[in-house]
């Protein structure tokens, strides 16, 4: 991964594995250590596409559904579900929800319902409601 200076960003010419959000990385890093930081940016680079999207929103949403689920941290298959993602999919549908709440809530949700497994009870509620 390259961090550059955000004065330096141009939307154009911007390459995978770029990220111009020092003070996220930073923010992120104080907040929840160096080892989630790594993790976080692993997960969002496994994928050339992925690596694409290091902007601080997605970043943020990673970080959060880390560390409000962790555990993530023990699903062996982790690396292997990230790599599924689309990151880049996820940020325009956020953007174009057009929600009156911040682009990182909303990224934060569809992150993590990718992720979200029912209650056997919540399963067969859904299933009755199916038929």
């Amino acid at each position: 991964m390259i961090l550059r200076e955000g004065h330096e960003h141009s939307p154009t010419s911007r390459k995978p594995r770029e990220c111009f959000c020092k003070p996220t990385l930073r923010e992120i890093g104080q907040d929840h250590g160096e080892d989630h930081l790594r993790l976080v940016l692993m997960l969002m680079t496994g994928t050339k596409v992925n690596s694409a999207e290091l902007y601080a929103d997605m970043i943020k949403a990673v970080s959060s559904v880390l560390v409000r689920k962790p555990d993530l941290m023990r699903r062996p298959s982790l690396v292997d579900d990230f790599n599924a993602i689309d990151l880049g999919d996820l940020r325009r549908k956020a953007k174009a929800m057009n929600a009156p709440v911040a682009t990182t809530d909303v990224l934060r949700v569809l992150v993590s319902l990718r992720f979200f497994e029912p209650l056997q009870g919540d399963l067969l509620e859904w299933m009755g409601k199916a038929a």
